[in-house]
């Protein structure tokens, strides 16, 4: 709740399935969307399995959390340009809101990891979950205690990312 939010809003939500029989109801109805676009691009089958286990992740975590992105508290500015801008400061504000999140979920020695599938089937999300028309899925967490220790990642020089004028 502490994320930084345009024009002093909350702009995210968060739906937290602990119900087995949610999240499977859920994560059954993205995987047959999924799966539906790939044959649509032409995938093989073979590449559409590989594909469609990368979802055990968030089927093997005992919870999952979906948030969403919600615009109350926007302004309507009436032209592409500065509506466009208006949507993008409230997007970022519901990363800032996912990303404390995940760093709470840290914080609590609980593991989680951030997949972006529900906002490729946003419609099936909010059918399947009951939400408002206005809600936008931005992905799904998968939250529990970690099988192990995470591997460990090559260091990156910060350099890299960042531009002096």
């Amino acid at each position: 709740m502490t994320a930084p939010a345009p024009h002093h809003t909350t702009p995210w939500r968060f739906v937290l399935l602990e119900s087995e029989e949610s999240r499977t109801r859920l994560l059954d109805a993205m995987r047959d969307a999924w799966i539906a676009d790939l044959r649509r691009d032409g995938k093989t089958e073979e590449s559409i399995a590989k594909r469609v286990r990368r979802g055990d992740v968030l089927r093997n975590a005992p919870y999952l959390v979906v948030p969403c992105l919600v615009m109350d508290g926007s302004h309507s500015y009436g032209d592409l340009r500065r509506d466009g801008a208006e949507r993008e400061m409230f997007v970022v504000a519901t990363g800032a809101g996912v990303q404390n999140f995940l760093v709470a979920l840290a914080g609590e020695r609980l593991g989680s990891a951030w997949v972006s599938s529900t906002m490729f089937c946003r419609d099936v999300v909010r059918e399947v979950l009951g939400l408002p028309a206005d809600w936008d899925p931005m992905g799904a967490v998968a939250v529990g205690h970690p099988a192990e220790d995470p591997r460990p990642r090559p260091e990156r020089d910060a350099g890299a990312f960042i531009e002096v004028r």
